[in-house]
């Protein structure tokens, strides 16, 4: 972007922008800079509005490019080790139960088996082996074995109608009297051509010992790494996928044997506990935190199993958007909650030390959900902590290619916040202790999961760059504690590792190098720049409207809108059109009604203005009602003046967001700007001049922010651009 300097005509002769969008020069014409001068942000220092509670964090999701074979492995690590966040998510999940699940098949008393489902979950191949040891003495029995479609579980193995006659006599031959053999497939004949196959084996060892699958093999090393990288910071750990077995299944769940490959949807299957107390499940997860978190524990069976890792977990989540995985309801996911909490004290922490996090939910205006969940008396025990509540959210929008079409996001993050609002409500009448946070958010794209989708082009992650500092400011203003971007690292198609697209429009790093993108360093200056017991000040974004005898002012939800007759004995005398809802319409004269529209929005208007000669209306549900929930909404209002011309000057235009913060002391001021289209926005801020900005914008796709001193008030703002103004001046 230009730098700023001597801008004080800019509006007079920058009709034409030149700016470039993924390697190409595009030609914007800004209509708006011909005819008015920038808006101008207006700040109030000493007018607090609020205390933030917010802290700015992410997610990271288990997948196998945190594998430590992988060549971006350790610059990945690095790059999170770098922000420097808190409340960091750790989010091992289904796609991988390999690298989610310690325990992957149940306890199995003295059969030990070994279950190949092939590197896909649904085919084995030829090439494939299978290694069975008894961890005491030696084979001394082939109970079953066979090569083909073999159904069911340890202890309940059946041969299906494909099955090679030959496979038992071979397991035993190679097999017996040994303590540990190996098996492989391709010792065996192809008893069923084009037909998908396994091998299940289930022996016997002598003397007899009975079985647990515990394995932290491959789970360790990317906790390990992880929590190097965390090192005096805060954690939420989220074992998000429970071990299918714990639930009632029509037939035995398939997974991959290839850790890197992903299931294909079915672990999430089931929607009865086996164990209808609860215990087994609170168990399972009990040890699972006693093995990470107090050297080790003992399995079901009496057997200790040593880790001597002693992490300090300061929280723990329990599952992952759980409406949709094992189709829970609130009052079936509250059991599964409290069992979780109760199982966890019960191995490993007894002191109740580590605080909890619940629900997670994925959808929109669940309500009932927090209703239920926050009301204690719907726990077993009022010594259930409700620590801390989180949801996500996910903006969307028509086209994968199209930079313009990223401005679709903002109007859906505006939707949010008012859904947020009814949630604190929810909250502070029910459990008012418990925080709040949004511990997934982004954007996702179109087709983000296909293989064949086009790349996006950079900019992108500017656009969700300034989407994630729009909603921390606005979420900040109503209290919202944690906001985690989502995620760490993602990536397209990678046919040289063999992998899958995973959500490659929600990576805060390169997949290729490890190194931030642009919404990684938003992350990373919010981070550094702001904290949780900041002050909120009045903030506003001014821009004067034309000035005539009838006029029109249009502002977006949660923004004033101040009227004014520029002759000092005129009044109001006339409010030709209001509505507050969805006004349809571009131009002052040609505004109507749209399908939403407060049928008092006349009245109202006329009674905060008529006979007067300025008046303020806040475009808001508690001013005018809500007349189409879950909907954004716009107050427009064409006015006329009984003398001389008249203007209306919009509180936010809604193309660019401010808000002021101030030290705790106030000691120090920032600024946060916000570019939220495609095009180049100025602004003037008084105190700019010799300020600091730190910016990220499409100047740099994959390097640090700029940092430069301001020589003028005049900021101008690229595509997308996320501005913090530093050191203005007191």
């Amino acid at each position: 972007m230009a730098k700023a300097r001597c801008m004080c005509f800019v509006w007079l002769v920058a009709a034409i922008t030149l700016s470039r969008i993924d390697g190409l020069t595009t030609e914007r014409t800004s209509r708006e800079w011909l005819t008015s001068p920038p808006p101008n942000v207006s700040i109030e220092w000493d007018s607090v509005t609020a205390v933030s509670k917010t802290s700015c964090t992410l997610q990271v999701v288990v997948n196998p490019l945190l594998r430590r074979d992988v060549p971006v492995h350790d610059q990945i690590f690095e790059s999170l080790a770098a922000l420097g966040a808190d409340y960091v998510r750790y989010v091992p999940w289904l796609p991988y139960p390999k690298l989610s699940v310690a325990e992957l098949q149940p306890p199995s008393g003295t059969a030990l088996c070994v279950l190949l489902n092939g590197e896909d979950g649904n085919n084995i191949s030829l090439n494939e082996t299978a290694v069975i040891s008894c961890p005491q003495g030696t084979i001394d029995k082939i109970d079953f074995a066979s090569f083909g479609t073999p159904m069911g579980s340890c202890n309940s193995l059946v041969q299906g109608k494909c099955h090679g006659e030959n496979t038992s006599s071979i397991v035993s031959s190679t097999c017996l009297g040994k303590s540990s053999c190996i098996v492989p497939t391709g010792m065996f004949d192809d008893p069923c051509f084009n037909v998908s196959k396994r091998f299940y084996v289930q022996v016997q060892c002598s003397p007899a010992t009975n079985h647990t699958y515990w394995d932290f093999s491959l789970i360790d090393p990317i906790m390990e790494d992880f929590m190097n990288a965390m090192k005096n910071h805060s954690v939420v750990i989220n074992f998000s996928t429970v071990p299918v077995w714990l639930y009632n299944t029509t037939a035995r769940v398939l997974y991959p044997d290839n850790p890197d490959r992903e299931e294909d949807g079915r672990y999430s299957q089931g929607k009865d506990l086996v164990d209808a107390t609860g215990k087994d499940l609170g168990d399972f997860y009990g040890r699972l935190a006693s093995y990470y978190t107090q050297g080790g524990f003992t399995d079901e069976y009496g057997q200790e199993h040593k880790s001597n890792y002693h992490y300090d977990f300061q929280y723990w989540e329990c599952l992952n958007e759980v409406e949709d995985e094992h189709r829970n309801t609130p009052e079936s996911y509250t059991f599964v909650y409290d069992s979780m909490v109760q199982g966890i004290r019960r191995h490993a922490d007894p002191q109740h030390k580590m605080k909890f996090v619940g629900m997670a939910l994925q959808q929109h205006y669940e309500y009932s959900w927090y209703e239920y969940f926050l009301n204690i008396s719907n726990h077993v025990s009022t010594d259930i902590p409700l620590d801390v509540i989180s949801f996500h959210f996910y903006a969307h929008c028509t086209s994968r290619t199209d930079p313009e079409a990223y401005t679709q996001f903002f109007p859906k993050a505006d939707i949010f916040i008012e859904e947020c609002k009814k949630i604190i409500s929810i909250r502070d009448s029910l459990s008012p202790h418990t925080r709040l946070d949004v511990d997934e958010m982004g954007a996702i794209l179109p087709g983000d999961n296909n293989p064949s989708a086009p790349m996006f082009p950079p900019v992108f992650y500017n656009a969700a760059g300034a989407l994630y500092a729009y909603l921390f400011g606005r979420l900040s203003e109503i209290g919202v504690d944690i906001l985690g971007e989502s995620q760490l690292v993602g990536y397209p198609a990678l046919p040289g590792l063999n992998l899958q697209p995973q959500f490659p429009s929600v990576a805060l790093v390169n997949w290729t190098n490890g190194l931030g993108n642009p919404r990684y360093h938003v992350l990373k200056v919010l981070i550094e720049n702001f904290k949780a017991d900041n002050k909120l000040v009045t903030t506003r974004i001014l821009r004067d409207g034309p000035a005539n005898p009838q006029f029109c002012g249009y502002v977006p939800n949660q923004a004033p809108l101040a009227i004014q007759c520029k002759d000092a004995n005129a009044t109001v005398d006339k409010i030709f059109f209001a509505s507050y809802g969805t006004v349809q319409g571009s131009t002052c004269g040609n505004y109507s009604v749209g399908k939403c529209n407060a049928a008092n929005s006349t009245d109202i208007v006329e009674k905060a203005c008529l006979g007067k000669t300025t008046c303020s209306i806040d475009a808001s549900t508690p001013i005018f009602g809500d007349p189409c929930p879950f909907t954004f909404k716009h107050l427009v209002v064409e006015a006329h003046c009984t003398t001389g011309p008249g203007s209306a000057t919009g509180g936010d235009l809604g193309d660019t967001y401010a808000q002021g913060f101030t030290a705790q002391d106030g000691s120090s001021r920032r600024l946060l700007l916000v570019n939220k289209t495609l095009d180049v926005q100025s602004m003037l801020v008084s105190e700019a001049k010799g300020a600091t900005a730190i910016i990220v914008d499409d100047t740099r796709p994959t390097g640090p922010p700029i940092v430069t001193r301001l020589s003028s008030d005049t900021v101008q703002m690229g595509p997308y651009a996320v501005f913090v103004l530093t050191d203005l001046a007191p």
